[in-house]
Protein backbone atom coordinates (compact mmCIF):
# COMPACT_ATOMS: atom_id res chain seq x y z
CA UNK A 1 0.00 0.00 0.00
CA UNK A 2 1.21 3.53 -0.75
CA UNK A 3 2.57 5.65 2.07
CA UNK A 4 1.91 8.92 0.26
CA UNK A 5 0.50 11.34 2.84
CA UNK A 6 -2.15 12.78 0.53
CA UNK A 7 -3.41 9.32 -0.38
CA UNK A 8 -3.51 8.29 3.25
CA UNK A 9 -5.40 11.47 4.18
CA UNK A 10 -7.94 10.71 1.45
CA UNK A 11 -8.29 7.13 2.60
CA UNK A 12 -8.79 8.16 6.22
CA UNK A 13 -11.59 10.51 5.13
CA UNK A 14 -13.34 7.59 3.44
CA UNK A 15 -12.81 5.18 6.31
CA UNK A 16 -14.21 7.66 8.82
CA UNK A 17 -17.33 7.91 6.67
CA UNK A 18 -17.91 4.17 6.37
CA UNK A 19 -18.28 2.69 9.83
CA UNK A 20 -20.67 -0.13 10.49
CA UNK A 21 -23.52 0.65 12.85
CA UNK A 22 -22.83 0.62 16.56
CA UNK A 23 -25.79 -1.15 18.16
CA UNK A 24 -26.48 -0.37 21.82
CA UNK A 25 -28.38 -3.02 23.77
CA UNK A 26 -29.20 -3.52 27.43
CA UNK A 27 -31.93 -3.11 30.06
CA UNK A 28 -34.24 -0.16 30.31
CA UNK A 29 -32.95 3.06 31.87
CA UNK A 30 -29.29 2.03 31.60
CA UNK A 31 -28.43 5.10 29.54
CA UNK A 32 -28.44 3.79 25.96
CA UNK A 33 -30.07 6.92 24.51
CA UNK A 34 -27.71 9.36 26.21
CA UNK A 35 -24.58 7.40 25.36
CA UNK A 36 -25.82 6.70 21.85
CA UNK A 37 -26.34 10.37 21.08
CA UNK A 38 -22.86 11.19 22.37
CA UNK A 39 -21.33 8.45 20.19
CA UNK A 40 -23.20 9.69 17.15
CA UNK A 41 -22.01 13.23 17.81
CA UNK A 42 -18.40 12.07 18.11
CA UNK A 43 -18.57 9.94 14.96
CA UNK A 44 -20.59 12.53 13.01
CA UNK A 45 -23.26 9.99 12.09
CA UNK A 46 -27.00 9.95 12.85
CA UNK A 47 -28.52 8.36 15.95
CA UNK A 48 -31.77 6.45 16.03
CA UNK A 49 -33.78 4.72 18.74
CA UNK A 50 -35.00 1.78 16.69
CA UNK A 51 -37.84 0.93 19.03
CA UNK A 52 -39.40 4.37 18.46
CA UNK A 53 -39.72 3.75 14.71
CA UNK A 54 -40.38 0.00 14.78
CA UNK A 55 -44.14 0.08 14.33
CA UNK A 56 -43.77 0.75 10.59
CA UNK A 57 -41.83 -2.53 10.32
CA UNK A 58 -44.23 -4.48 12.55
CA UNK A 59 -47.11 -3.78 10.16
CA UNK A 60 -45.14 -5.32 7.27
CA UNK A 61 -45.68 -8.79 8.77
CA UNK A 62 -49.18 -8.43 10.17
CA UNK A 63 -48.97 -6.62 13.50
CA UNK A 64 -52.42 -5.76 14.90
CA UNK A 65 -52.87 -3.45 17.87
CA UNK A 66 -56.10 -5.22 18.82
CA UNK A 67 -54.23 -8.55 19.03
CA UNK A 68 -51.60 -6.96 21.26
CA UNK A 69 -54.40 -5.65 23.50
CA UNK A 70 -55.93 -9.13 23.61
CA UNK A 71 -52.54 -10.55 24.61
CA UNK A 72 -52.42 -8.02 27.45
CA UNK A 73 -55.94 -8.89 28.59
CA UNK A 74 -55.08 -12.58 28.55
CA UNK A 75 -51.66 -12.55 30.20
CA UNK A 76 -50.64 -8.91 30.78
CA UNK A 77 -46.94 -8.13 30.27
CA UNK A 78 -46.03 -11.76 29.52
CA UNK A 79 -48.67 -11.91 26.82
CA UNK A 80 -47.55 -8.71 25.12
CA UNK A 81 -43.88 -9.78 25.35
CA UNK A 82 -44.57 -13.11 23.65
CA UNK A 83 -46.82 -11.56 21.01
CA UNK A 84 -44.30 -8.88 20.10
CA UNK A 85 -41.16 -11.00 19.76
CA UNK A 86 -41.55 -11.93 16.03
CA UNK A 87 -42.33 -8.31 15.19
CA UNK A 88 -39.30 -7.03 17.10
CA UNK A 89 -37.02 -9.50 15.29
CA UNK A 90 -38.37 -8.29 11.95
CA UNK A 91 -37.94 -4.65 12.98
CA UNK A 92 -34.26 -5.27 13.75
CA UNK A 93 -33.70 -6.90 10.37
CA UNK A 94 -35.34 -4.03 8.50
CA UNK A 95 -34.11 -1.22 10.74
CA UNK A 96 -30.46 -2.23 10.70
CA UNK A 97 -30.56 -2.64 6.91
CA UNK A 98 -32.00 0.86 6.47
CA UNK A 99 -29.72 2.58 9.02
CA UNK A 100 -26.37 0.91 8.40
CA UNK A 101 -24.32 4.05 9.02
CA UNK A 102 -26.03 5.02 12.29
CA UNK A 103 -25.56 4.59 15.98
CA UNK A 104 -28.64 2.51 16.80
CA UNK A 105 -30.28 2.00 20.17
CA UNK A 106 -32.41 -1.13 20.52
CA UNK A 107 -35.30 -1.23 22.92
CA UNK A 108 -34.73 -3.54 25.87
CA UNK A 109 -37.27 -6.02 24.49
CA UNK A 110 -35.61 -6.11 21.09
CA UNK A 111 -32.46 -7.95 22.16
CA UNK A 112 -33.93 -10.65 24.43
CA UNK A 113 -35.49 -13.78 22.86
CA UNK A 114 -36.79 -16.95 24.46
CA UNK A 115 -37.51 -18.49 21.06
CA UNK A 116 -34.32 -20.05 19.66
CA UNK A 117 -35.24 -19.47 16.02
CA UNK A 118 -35.99 -15.79 16.58
CA UNK A 119 -32.73 -15.41 18.48
CA UNK A 120 -30.78 -17.04 15.63
CA UNK A 121 -32.48 -14.72 13.14
CA UNK A 122 -31.52 -11.61 15.11
CA UNK A 123 -28.03 -12.95 15.74
CA UNK A 124 -27.46 -13.31 11.98
CA UNK A 125 -28.55 -9.72 11.37
CA UNK A 126 -26.27 -8.34 14.10
CA UNK A 127 -23.32 -10.64 13.39
CA UNK A 128 -21.36 -8.04 11.41
CA UNK A 129 -22.27 -5.10 13.66
CA UNK A 130 -20.56 -3.56 16.67
CA UNK A 131 -23.02 -4.68 19.32
CA UNK A 132 -22.41 -2.94 22.67
CA UNK A 133 -24.09 -4.12 25.87
CA UNK A 134 -24.46 -1.46 28.57
CA UNK A 135 -24.91 -2.61 32.16
CA UNK A 136 -24.55 -0.73 35.44
CA UNK A 137 -22.11 -3.22 36.97
CA UNK A 138 -20.32 -6.54 36.45
CA UNK A 139 -22.20 -7.72 39.54
CA UNK A 140 -25.70 -8.78 38.52
CA UNK A 141 -27.18 -8.14 41.96
CA UNK A 142 -25.68 -4.67 42.05
CA UNK A 143 -27.02 -3.92 38.57
CA UNK A 144 -30.47 -4.97 39.71
CA UNK A 145 -30.28 -2.78 42.80
CA UNK A 146 -29.25 0.23 40.74
CA UNK A 147 -32.11 -0.22 38.25
CA UNK A 148 -34.91 -1.61 40.38
CA UNK A 149 -36.21 1.81 41.44
CA UNK A 150 -36.56 2.82 37.80
CA UNK A 151 -38.71 -0.06 36.54
CA UNK A 152 -41.01 -2.55 38.31
CA UNK A 153 -42.82 -4.32 35.42
CA UNK A 154 -43.00 -8.12 35.86
CA UNK A 155 -42.19 -10.49 32.93
CA UNK A 156 -41.98 -14.28 33.28
CA UNK A 157 -42.28 -13.95 37.05
CA UNK A 158 -39.30 -11.57 37.31
CA UNK A 159 -38.92 -7.83 37.51
CA UNK A 160 -38.33 -6.69 33.97
CA UNK A 161 -34.73 -5.63 34.45
CA UNK A 162 -33.89 -8.88 36.20
CA UNK A 163 -35.20 -10.66 33.10
CA UNK A 164 -33.12 -8.45 30.80
CA UNK A 165 -29.95 -8.57 32.90
CA UNK A 166 -29.92 -12.32 33.57
CA UNK A 167 -31.13 -13.49 30.14
CA UNK A 168 -28.45 -15.03 27.91
CA UNK A 169 -29.50 -13.14 24.75
CA UNK A 170 -27.82 -9.83 25.53
CA UNK A 171 -24.54 -11.52 26.47
CA UNK A 172 -24.60 -13.78 23.40
CA UNK A 173 -25.33 -10.89 21.02
CA UNK A 174 -22.84 -8.42 22.48
CA UNK A 175 -19.36 -8.01 21.03
CA UNK A 176 -18.45 -5.55 23.80
CA UNK A 177 -19.77 -4.96 27.32
CA UNK A 178 -19.32 -1.67 29.17
CA UNK A 179 -20.30 -0.86 32.75
CA UNK A 180 -21.75 2.54 33.55
CA UNK A 181 -21.55 2.63 37.35
CA UNK A 182 -19.60 5.67 38.63
CA UNK A 183 -19.10 6.96 35.07
CA UNK A 184 -20.65 9.92 33.34
CA UNK A 185 -22.27 9.28 29.94
CA UNK A 186 -19.36 11.17 28.40
CA UNK A 187 -16.86 8.81 30.04
CA UNK A 188 -18.78 5.75 28.87
CA UNK A 189 -18.88 7.15 25.34
CA UNK A 190 -15.12 7.75 25.34
CA UNK A 191 -14.48 4.26 26.68
CA UNK A 192 -16.54 2.73 23.87
CA UNK A 193 -14.77 4.75 21.18
CA UNK A 194 -11.36 3.85 22.63
CA UNK A 195 -12.02 0.11 22.36
CA UNK A 196 -14.15 -0.33 19.25
CA UNK A 197 -12.49 -0.59 15.87
CA UNK A 198 -15.52 -0.42 13.54
CA UNK A 199 -15.24 -2.57 10.45
CA UNK A 200 -14.62 -0.72 7.22
CA UNK A 201 -17.37 -0.84 4.64
CA UNK A 202 -15.98 -1.40 1.17
CA UNK A 203 -17.34 0.43 -1.88
CA UNK A 204 -19.46 -1.98 -3.93
CA UNK A 205 -20.48 -1.15 -7.50
CA UNK A 206 -23.63 -2.75 -8.92
CA UNK A 207 -25.54 -2.25 -12.15
CA UNK A 208 -26.36 -3.69 -15.58
CA UNK A 209 -23.93 -5.06 -18.16
CA UNK A 210 -21.88 -2.34 -19.84
CA UNK A 211 -22.58 0.24 -17.12
CA UNK A 212 -18.87 0.83 -16.53
CA UNK A 213 -18.47 -0.93 -13.18
CA UNK A 214 -15.02 -2.33 -13.97
CA UNK A 215 -13.67 0.86 -15.54
CA UNK A 216 -14.97 3.19 -12.85
CA UNK A 217 -14.02 0.67 -10.19
CA UNK A 218 -10.42 0.74 -11.39
CA UNK A 219 -10.34 4.56 -11.14
CA UNK A 220 -11.83 4.51 -7.64
CA UNK A 221 -9.43 1.83 -6.49
CA UNK A 222 -6.47 3.83 -7.79
CA UNK A 223 -7.67 7.02 -6.10
CA UNK A 224 -8.27 5.34 -2.75
CA UNK A 225 -5.23 3.07 -2.93
CA UNK A 226 -7.58 0.09 -2.50
CA UNK A 227 -7.34 -3.26 -4.30
CA UNK A 228 -10.06 -3.84 -6.89
CA UNK A 229 -11.96 -7.11 -6.58
CA UNK A 230 -14.15 -8.12 -9.54
CA UNK A 231 -16.83 -10.73 -8.98
CA UNK A 232 -16.66 -11.84 -12.62
CA UNK A 233 -13.07 -12.96 -12.08
CA UNK A 234 -13.84 -15.02 -8.97
CA UNK A 235 -17.35 -16.29 -9.53
CA UNK A 236 -16.40 -19.60 -11.20
CA UNK A 237 -14.24 -20.62 -8.25
CA UNK A 238 -17.12 -19.95 -5.87
CA UNK A 239 -19.68 -21.61 -8.16
CA UNK A 240 -17.55 -24.76 -8.38
CA UNK A 241 -17.52 -25.01 -4.58
CA UNK A 242 -21.29 -25.49 -4.75
CA UNK A 243 -21.37 -27.93 -7.68
CA UNK A 244 -21.40 -25.71 -10.77
CA UNK A 245 -20.26 -27.58 -13.88
CA UNK A 246 -18.99 -26.04 -17.10
CA UNK A 247 -20.28 -29.07 -19.02
CA UNK A 248 -23.77 -28.77 -17.53
CA UNK A 249 -23.80 -25.04 -18.33
CA UNK A 250 -22.85 -25.86 -21.93
CA UNK A 251 -25.72 -28.35 -22.20
CA UNK A 252 -28.19 -25.85 -20.76
CA UNK A 253 -26.97 -23.18 -23.19
CA UNK A 254 -27.52 -25.53 -26.13
CA UNK A 255 -31.02 -26.52 -24.99
CA UNK A 256 -32.36 -23.33 -23.40
CA UNK A 257 -30.11 -20.48 -24.51
CA UNK A 258 -28.87 -17.71 -22.27
CA UNK A 259 -32.05 -17.55 -20.17
CA UNK A 260 -31.41 -21.12 -19.03
CA UNK A 261 -27.79 -20.31 -18.22
CA UNK A 262 -28.89 -17.23 -16.26
CA UNK A 263 -31.29 -19.28 -14.13
CA UNK A 264 -28.58 -21.92 -13.65
CA UNK A 265 -26.23 -19.24 -12.34
CA UNK A 266 -28.84 -17.99 -9.86
CA UNK A 267 -28.40 -21.18 -7.83
CA UNK A 268 -24.87 -20.02 -7.00
CA UNK A 269 -24.98 -16.21 -7.01
CA UNK A 270 -25.86 -15.66 -3.35
CA UNK A 271 -23.17 -18.09 -2.23
CA UNK A 272 -20.64 -16.29 -4.42
CA UNK A 273 -21.61 -12.92 -2.91
CA UNK A 274 -21.27 -14.25 0.63
CA UNK A 275 -17.90 -15.87 -0.11
CA UNK A 276 -16.52 -12.77 -1.80
CA UNK A 277 -17.59 -10.45 1.02
CA UNK A 278 -16.14 -12.79 3.64
CA UNK A 279 -12.80 -13.09 1.83
CA UNK A 280 -12.22 -9.47 0.82
CA UNK A 281 -12.30 -6.35 3.00
CA UNK A 282 -11.05 -2.78 2.57
CA UNK A 283 -11.34 -2.88 -1.18
CA UNK A 284 -13.32 -1.74 -4.21
CA UNK A 285 -15.72 -4.47 -5.34
CA UNK A 286 -17.55 -4.59 -8.66
CA UNK A 287 -20.36 -7.13 -8.90
CA UNK A 288 -21.44 -9.01 -11.99
CA UNK A 289 -24.69 -7.68 -13.42
CA UNK A 290 -26.73 -10.55 -12.01
CA UNK A 291 -25.26 -10.59 -8.52
CA UNK A 292 -27.54 -7.80 -7.32
CA UNK A 293 -30.72 -9.09 -9.04
CA UNK A 294 -32.96 -11.56 -7.20
CA UNK A 295 -36.45 -12.59 -8.26
CA UNK A 296 -37.05 -14.88 -5.29
CA UNK A 297 -38.08 -12.89 -2.20
CA UNK A 298 -36.10 -15.10 0.17
CA UNK A 299 -32.98 -14.71 -1.94
CA UNK A 300 -33.45 -10.95 -2.11
CA UNK A 301 -33.87 -10.72 1.67
CA UNK A 302 -30.64 -12.65 2.11
CA UNK A 303 -28.84 -10.38 -0.40
CA UNK A 304 -30.09 -7.30 1.46
CA UNK A 305 -28.91 -8.83 4.73
CA UNK A 306 -25.44 -9.51 3.28
CA UNK A 307 -25.13 -5.95 1.98
CA UNK A 308 -26.66 -4.25 5.01
CA UNK A 309 -23.29 -3.56 6.69
CA UNK A 310 -21.97 -1.82 3.58
CA UNK A 311 -22.75 1.89 3.58
CA UNK A 312 -21.43 2.43 0.06
CA UNK A 313 -23.35 0.25 -2.37
CA UNK A 314 -23.35 2.31 -5.57
CA UNK A 315 -25.69 1.64 -8.49
CA UNK A 316 -24.26 2.77 -11.84
CA UNK A 317 -26.87 3.41 -14.50
CA UNK A 318 -26.95 5.60 -17.58
CA UNK A 319 -29.96 7.82 -16.88
CA UNK A 320 -32.87 8.38 -14.47
CA UNK A 321 -35.05 7.55 -17.50
CA UNK A 322 -35.05 3.74 -17.60
CA UNK A 323 -36.03 3.57 -21.28
CA UNK A 324 -33.16 5.90 -22.12
CA UNK A 325 -30.78 3.74 -20.09
CA UNK A 326 -31.94 0.67 -22.01
CA UNK A 327 -31.47 2.49 -25.32
CA UNK A 328 -27.95 3.64 -24.42
CA UNK A 329 -26.88 0.09 -23.59
CA UNK A 330 -28.91 -1.55 -26.39
CA UNK A 331 -25.98 -1.96 -28.77
CA UNK A 332 -23.79 -3.58 -26.14
CA UNK A 333 -25.94 -6.63 -25.45
CA UNK A 334 -28.70 -8.51 -27.26
CA UNK A 335 -29.12 -11.42 -24.84
CA UNK A 336 -32.59 -12.23 -23.48
CA UNK A 337 -33.72 -12.97 -19.91
CA UNK A 338 -37.32 -14.07 -19.30
CA UNK A 339 -38.19 -13.03 -22.85
CA UNK A 340 -36.82 -9.52 -22.28
CA UNK A 341 -33.64 -7.90 -23.52
CA UNK A 342 -31.10 -8.60 -20.78
CA UNK A 343 -30.30 -5.00 -19.94
CA UNK A 344 -33.96 -3.99 -19.91
CA UNK A 345 -34.53 -6.80 -17.42
CA UNK A 346 -31.53 -5.76 -15.31
CA UNK A 347 -32.29 -2.01 -15.47
CA UNK A 348 -36.00 -2.23 -14.69
CA UNK A 349 -35.79 -4.92 -12.02
CA UNK A 350 -36.31 -3.34 -8.55
CA UNK A 351 -33.48 -5.24 -6.81
CA UNK A 352 -30.68 -2.87 -7.79
CA UNK A 353 -32.44 0.27 -6.59
CA UNK A 354 -33.53 -1.34 -3.35
CA UNK A 355 -30.02 -2.58 -2.56
CA UNK A 356 -28.20 0.62 -3.57
CA UNK A 357 -27.38 3.38 -1.09
CA UNK A 358 -26.29 5.74 -3.86
CA UNK A 359 -27.38 5.94 -7.52
CA UNK A 360 -24.98 7.59 -9.98
CA UNK A 361 -25.96 8.35 -13.58
CA UNK A 362 -23.21 8.02 -16.17
CA UNK A 363 -24.83 9.63 -19.25
CA UNK A 364 -22.72 12.47 -20.69
CA UNK A 365 -20.01 11.90 -18.07
CA UNK A 366 -16.54 10.51 -18.52
CA UNK A 367 -15.49 7.66 -16.21
CA UNK A 368 -13.30 10.15 -14.34
CA UNK A 369 -16.27 12.50 -13.79
CA UNK A 370 -18.36 9.56 -12.54
CA UNK A 371 -15.56 8.53 -10.19
CA UNK A 372 -15.42 12.08 -8.79
CA UNK A 373 -19.19 12.11 -8.22
CA UNK A 374 -19.01 8.87 -6.25
CA UNK A 375 -16.24 10.31 -4.06
CA UNK A 376 -18.01 13.66 -3.55
CA UNK A 377 -19.81 12.63 -0.33
CA UNK A 378 -16.40 11.93 1.19
CA UNK A 379 -15.03 15.37 0.20
CA UNK A 380 -12.16 13.83 -1.76
CA UNK A 381 -10.93 15.82 -4.72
Amino acid sequence: MSTNNNVNDCKQSVLTSKKLPIILIGPRFVGKSTVGKLLALQLKVPFINLWEVSEQYWHEIGYKEELRDQAWDKNQADGVYNYMMPFEAHAIKRGVAEHSNYVIELGALQSVYDDDELFKRVSRVLEACNVVLLLPSEDVSESLEILKERDRVIINGKEINEHFITHHSNYDLAKYTFYTKDKTPEQTSEEILAQIDPHISDIILIGPMGAGKSTIGKLLAQKLDFPQISMDRLRWKYYEERGWSREKQKQIAENEGFVGVYHYWKQYDLYAVERLLNEHQNCLIDFGAGHSIYEDDTDFDRARELLAPYANVVLLISSPDLDESVAILHQRNTLLINGMEANRFLITHPSNRELARLVVYTKDRTPIETKDEILQPFSIE
